[in-house]
Parts: C-alpha cells; sequence; structure tokens
C-alpha cells in the first residue's frame, strides 16, 4: 500500500471513532490534569492561583497569534498532496508561526516591564506564554500525523505532556517551591509537545526535508489566512481583555475570584462551541451550502432553537446552585465568585448562539463583514472595560463581558437575519415558553417542598416537555452529516 492510500479501516465508522477516541483520552487528561493543578492551587495559593489565571489569559492570545489560523489550509493542503511534498508546506507554515513567535514574546516581555508587575508575575507572564506558543509550533506536527492517521501517536504524546506537566506544577505547589518554578508547567507542556511532534516528523519523512529553506509561497500563505486568523485573535481578545483591566484595577486577587467562576462557565461554552458547532455544525453547513443550499435555513433555525433549549437548563443550574458549586470546589475566600457565576451564566446562550452565526457567516464567504464585527466588538470592549471596570470591579468586569458577547450576537443575528431570512419571531417561542413555565413550577414549588426537590422536579419538567413535544416542535437536534439527517431537514 502506498504512502498516499488510505486503508478501508480508516473510512469505517469504527476507524473513525477509534481514532476520534485516541484524542479524547488525550482531551480527558488535559482537563483532568488541569482542573485538578487549579483547583489545588487555589487552595494552597490563592495569589499565585490569580497569577497564573492572568498569565493563561495572555498566553491563549500569544498561542492564537501564532497560530494565525494557519490549521484548516494546512490540512487541507497536506491532505491533497503527496507525501514527499508535506515537510515543504509545514516548513512554510512554521517558518510563519516562528516569525509571529519572536515579537509575540518581545511583547509580552515589554507589556511586563511597561506594567511594572513583580519579578515573580513577570515569569510567570513570560514562562507560561511561551508554553503556549511552543504548543502553537507542535500543532503544525500533530496536523500531519491527523492527516496520515496517527492520531493514537499525537494522543500519547498530548497524555506524556499533561502529565509531566500538572505532575511538575503539583509538585512544584505541595512542597512550596518558587512561583517561578511552578511557572514552568506550561513550558514543559509545549516543548513535550514540540519534542514529540518533532521527532513523530523524523519517524514519518526522515529528516532530509526539515532543514531545507521553504520560503516559497509564504506570503501567499500569510495573506491568505489573515482574515480568519484576525476574526480568531480579536474573539481571543474581547473574551479575556477584562482580565488585563480587571488586574490593573483589583490586583491579582480580583483576577482569582474571576476566574474561578468564569472556568466553569466559559467550559460550557466551549463545549458547544468545539464540539457541536465546531465538529457537527459547520462540516454540515459547509456541505449542504454547496450542495443543497436551500437546507442551510432549516439546518441553522434547528440547530438555533436547540442551542437556545440547551442553555436554558444549563444557565438555571450555574445561577440556582452557583453558591453550593463555589463554596464546594474552591476555599472560602472565594465568595464571590458565586455571586459572579450568577452574572456570567447569561454569556453562555449568547456564546451559544454567536457562534453559530459566524460559523454561518464564514461559510456564506462573509469572512470580511465578520472580521468589521470583531473589530467593532473589540473597541467597544475596550471602551466599556474602560468605564465600568475601574468604577466597578467584579461587576464592572462580569458586564463587560455580557454586553461584548450580546452585541457580537446581536450583530451576527441580523447579518444572517437580513440577508437570509432563516428565522420568523414564533421560531423561538417554544424554547422561551418552556424555559419561563420551568422558572414558574420552581417558584412554586418552593413554597412547599426542599429548595433541591423543586429544582430537580423543575429540570424533570423541562426535560421531559423537551423531550416529548419538542421533538416534534423542533425537531432533533443534527448529529452528523448522514443522509438521514440531512434529508429530515426537509421536513422543517
Amino acid at each position: 500500500m502506498s504512502d498516499g492510500e488510505k486503508p478501508k479501516s480508516a473510512l469505517s465508522a469504527r476507524g473513525i471513532i477509534r481514532r476520534f477516541a485516541h484524542l479524547l483520552s488525550a482531551q480527558v487528561v488535559e482537563g483532568l490534569g488541569s482542573a485538578l493543578f487549579f483547583l489545588y492551587l487555589a487552595w494552597v495559593d490563592d495569589v499565585l492561583y490569580g497569577e497564573i489565571m492572568y498569565a493563561i489569559a495572555a498566553g491563549v492570545i500569544v498561542m492564537k497569534v501564532v497560530q494565525f489560523g494557519l490549521y484548516y489550509p494546512l490540512v487541507l493542503e497536506l491532505g491533497g498532496e503527496p507525501k514527499e511534498r508535506a515537510p515543504e508546506s509545514m516548513n512554510r507554515v512554521n517558518l510563519i508561526k516562528l516569525a509571529l513567535l519572536v515579537p509575540a514574546m518581545l511583547f509580552v516581555g515589554g507589556f511586563a516591564l511597561f506594567k511594572g508587575f513583580s519579578v515573580r508575575l513577570a515569569w510567570a507572564l513570560f514562562f507560561v506564554s511561551l508554553g503556549f506558543a511552543l504548543e502553537a509550533l507542535a500543532e503544525t506536527f500533530f496536523a500531519d500525523l491527523r492527516v496520515r492517521e496517527l492520531q493514537q501517536r499525537e494522543a500519547r504524546i498530548k497524555i506524556a505532556a499533561s502529565l509531566i506537566s500538572y505532575g511538575f506544577g503539583f509538585g512544584c505547589a505541595f512542597f512550596g517551591l518558587s512561583p517561578l518554578i511552578t511557572a514552568l508547567f506550561k513550558v514543559l507542556s509545549g516543548a513535550v509537545r514540540l519534542g514529540g511532534g518533532v521527532a513523530s516528523y523524523f519517524q514519518v519523512h526522515g529528516v532530509r526535508w526539515f532543514l531545507r529553506r521553504t520560503s516559497r509561497g509564504v506570503w501567499d500563505v500569510f495573506r491568505a489566512t489573515a482574515v480568519f486568523a484576525l476574526i480568531e485573535i480579536l474573539g481571543i481578545v474581547y473574551n479575556r481583555v477584562n482580565i488585563f483591566f480587571l488586574e490593573d484595577a483589583m490586583g491579582v486577587d480580583g483576577v482569582a475570584d474571576y476566574c474561578a467562576t468564569y472556568n466553569i462557565v466559559d467550559s460550557l461554552s466551549v463545549l458547544a462551541s468545539e464540539q457541536l458547532l465546531g465538529w457537527v455544525i459547520f462540516p454540515l453547513l459547509a456541505s449542504l451550502w454547496w450542495t443543497d443550499r436551500e437546507k442551510v435555513g432549516p439546518l441553522v433555525r434547528r440547530t438555533a432553537q436547540w442551542l437556545m433549549a440547551l442553555a436554558f437548563p444549563a444557565m438555571f443550574f450555574l445561577y440556582i446552585w452557583s453558591d453550593l458549586i463555589i463554596g464546594t470546589v474552591y476555599p472560602g475566600k472565594f465568595e464571590a465568585a458565586a455571586w459572579m457565576q450568577r452574572y456570567l451564566v447569561w454569556t453562555i446562550l449568547l456564546s451559544f448562539e454567536s457562534n453559530l452565526f459566524c460559523n454561518v457567516m464564514m461559510v456564506a464567504g462573509a469572512a470580511k463583514v465578520l472580521l468589521a464585527f470583531s473589530v467593532a466588538t473589540t473597541v467597544l470592549c475596550l471602551v466599556l472595560n474602560v468605564t465600568l471596570v475601574y468604577p466597578y470591579g467584579l461587576a464592572g468586569a462580569c458586564m463587560v463581558l455580557i454586553l461584548t458577547k450580546l452585541l457580537m450576537t446581536l450583530l451576527t443575528f441580523v447579518y444572517c437575519q437580513v440577508r437570509f431570512r432563516f428565522f420568523r419571531f414564533r421560531d423561538f417561542a417554544f424554547p422561551v415558553l418552556l424555559a419561563c413555565s420551568s422558572l414558574g413550577l420552581f417558584a412554586l414549588l418552593e413554597q412547599f417542598i426542599l429548595h433541591q426537590r423543586a429544582v430537580l422536579v423543575a429540570f424533570a419538567f423541562y426535560f421531559l416537555m423537551l423531550w416529548r413535544p419538542g421533538m416534534r416542535i423542533i425537531g432533533r437536534l443534527p448529529r452528523s452529516g448522514t443522509r438521514r439527517d440531512i434529508n429530515a431537514l426537509s421536513n422543517k
């Protein structure tokens, strides 16, 4: 079998599930490791926890800058060319990433000096950002492994990186080592990923192409990905920049309180964005847009309805049990995170819907319009940070995030509605009425039975109504690109 041939098993459902399971296992290890490490850090040293959270906010931005939207074009190129040409494409991408990494890290260092940070916060910021940058470089090699159907090798590398980095962090925190040493956990993660990726590259391609200077086409690749990269970068900026203003207004203690609940709420938003919208809905939209465009409208409408229907119970759960969740997970000094969580739950619904409309705009070729919306949202976000965070502190930071996401949701919704007319007013009547009915039932029952029982009864009523009449009124949640799911859209 030639290198370019794909084994038959790779195209089977079992082969797809097996490769997905490898990556999912690595993600589970990463998620558990990070959650346990950060929670332990919050218990043993809340100041260091706040500093690390601040550094992570900067590191995520650095990672997006270094990645620069190059992943999807690289995958398409690797999948459509012979194996012997792959190193040239990878080198071209890495040249761009390295060219972006250096000024990004210089900016991080200059920012720390400009802000006059303490030595430990400055180095934590630098080390964590460097770790994220190294992970961005490693993604080039992981993209090649995915195209070669070597997800098991990628998973082993990522699991090793998670175990080593978070094990190192746990050890440093447990033995009370210097925060400067503890902050190296992310550098270890990036180094292990990058080292494993390079080693796999040598195994697959050898060394003959690795040192070859590949500058041809670098500018074309950079220019082609610029719009999508800027959309991603600005998205990270307007979602996380309030952390930097909060640190300036209240110090790392305020950052720690805010991130304690932000990490919980944001994890649900990311779950819908990456798992449902990114892995299921976006490929369906991309396929239908060119092959059966009249079914795009029903797909978008049904997805928007289901996202709203799923967001409401998640919001209610985090709102009604915010004190219990924060009080159980974090030490007592994080009590402010509980009332902030009751604000931030609104970002779940806004994130669900705005990410859907952003996907529609990208599929429809409106990336430049979406970039303009991102610029406008970022500008408003900066203005809101100046006007709300300094006088109102934590409450101001929460309002900045809510209002920023609200603007992006309104802009993308209005564009999609004006251009495509996806929705009618009654399309959202069922999920809204169901949520109001369940909330009313909870308020009534709470007068007669225990609070926890009232919550459980309200949840049972909500999901029972969603399962029975909900399935008939709005249809099933789109699950895959199979013909059954696509044909079902014709009935809605």
